[in-house]
């Protein structure tokens, strides 16, 4: 570990650990953000794909507002679950799993050959998405030095921003394809 030192700016205080954990943490939010965003452009779509042919359109906006639902409602319970494991097993592990979860629950997602298959996905997705956003706090607040600590976390916080501006460009560049 570095010493600290008030004449040195927060980040010359951080070794190769410090760094590792930092960027992990924050390119685990930064995703996430990501796939948020990505998912709340694609779900009215995804919902009318995954619907029989002539579905009312009140019903499509209903289901859509229940893939989101479910979607936050994993979410909740994903910061509480995996928040407790962390503590029992290692918050690098459990965030390591809980990024898998988000990631190949996304993918699963493209794979539903129907809205409750599609839900199913979206709710295992909340569930690692709300393990990320907790996990990778308590993992950056644990790990780094005192006096870099308040920097690091406003750093990750801006990173998630990141994450749902990349977002909106990438439907930008969707919806200036399509025109």
């Amino acid at each position: 570990m570095t010493p600290e030192s008030p004449a040195q700016p927060w980040y010359r205080t951080l070794t190769r650990e410090h760094w590792f954990v930092f960027t992990i943490a924050s390119l685990a939010w930064l995703f996430d953000c990501l796939d948020q965003q990505l998912f709340i452009l694609a779900r009215d779509n995804a919902i009318r794909a995954l619907s029989p042919a002539g579905t009312d359109a009140l019903v499509l906006t209903k289901l859509s507002g229940w893939a989101q639902s479910v979607f936050v409602a994993g979410w909740a319970v994903g910061g509480l679950i995996f928040g407790s494991v962390g503590d029992r097993v290692g918050r690098a592990r459990t965030l390591s799993i809980t990024v898998l979860i988000y990631s190949l629950c996304t993918g699963l997602s493209a794979f539903a050959q129907d809205v409750t298959q599609f839900m199913i996905f979206r709710a295992l997705t909340g569930l690692g998405v709300g393990g990320v956003f907790g996990l990778a706090v308590a993992l950056v607040a644990d790990s780094l030095p005192d006096a870099a600590r308040p920097k690091a976390l406003g750093m990750l916080q801006a990173l998630s921003a990141v994450g749902n501006v990349t977002a909106g460009l990438c439907a930008m560049q969707i919806g200036r394809a399509h025109v």
